[in-house]
């Protein structure tokens, strides 16, 4: 898979979650990578923002204000076919059984991962990376996170 990128800038990625503190963590570990953010904190602000930002991911908690996750979701499948096709990435706190995990993933053509909360750093940085096909393999990525940059943060739980 190629690295997705319009014109030489960094993969754009959508983050939609109603906790202010899980956004700006997120944000904060995605900017280090090099990835460019945006973020909404409801479902339907992040329906605009998929919209008009044309983000190569979205990463959205399934709880969320005004729209739930579960609907946006469905709204991005069905408002145009761009955002049908754009890749989704639940990160939520919800309890599902894994029956209900897969299904998600494998019901809804957008969806291609799902990740409980919580998901440590490193982990979560993998995911993302295969997600948007960087090249760069599991070793690599966990390698790139034990610089002493983020040594000094710890390796801190999202969610």
């Amino acid at each position: 898979m190629a690295v997705i990128s319009r014109k030489d800038k960094p993969p754009l990625v959508l983050i939609i979650d109603g906790d202010k503190e899980v956004v700006k963590l997120l944000r904060a570990y995605l900017t280090d990578e090099g990835f460019r953010t945006s973020e909404a904190y409801d479902g339907i602000r992040g329906v605009l923002h998929a919209l008009n930002d044309n983000p190569d991911l979205i990463i959205t908690e399934l709880n969320l204000a005004r729209l739930s996750g579960y609907e946006l979701i469905k709204r991005l499948q069905t408002v145009s076919r761009r955002t049908a096709q754009m890749p989704v990435l639940i990160l939520s706190a919800k309890a599902l059984s894994a029956q209900e995990q897969t299904g998600l993933v494998e019901l809804e053509p957008n969806v291609v991962e799902f990740v409980p909360k919580p998901v440590t750093h490193g982990a979560f940085m993998v995911k993302i990376h295969k997600i948007l096909g960087t090249g760069l393999s599991e070793k690599e990525v966990l390698e790139k996170l034990e610089m002493p940059r983020h040594l000094s943060a710890g390796e801190k739980s999202i969610g």
